[in-house]
């Protein structure tokens, strides 16, 4: 999971200057699968792509983001 934290960390810029603050982001395999209007639809679109595994979904934001591991929210890891 940590690749793919800082795989966002190394798109955060081009994510902002693309426009998309406040939308949330789907990275899995150190690469952006997908940019979502909320954080229920990254994490469906997840699981459609890549079935019932961990996934890193985060706001982008100018300031520190929240990253968001289901998993862990749900308790099941």
């Amino acid at each position: 999971m940590q690749d793919e934290y800082r795989a966002y960390l190394r798109l955060k810029p081009e994510l902002l200057e693309r426009g998309l603050e406040g939308k949330f982001v789907l990275v899995k395999n150190r690469e952006l699968s997908g940019s979502y209007d909320s954080d229920v639809s990254a994490y469906s679109e997840g699981l459609k792509k890549f079935g019932n595994v961990p996934l890193l979904i985060v706001q982008v934001s100018k300031d520190e983001p929240t990253a968001y591991i289901p998993a862990l929210m749900l308790g099941l890891a």
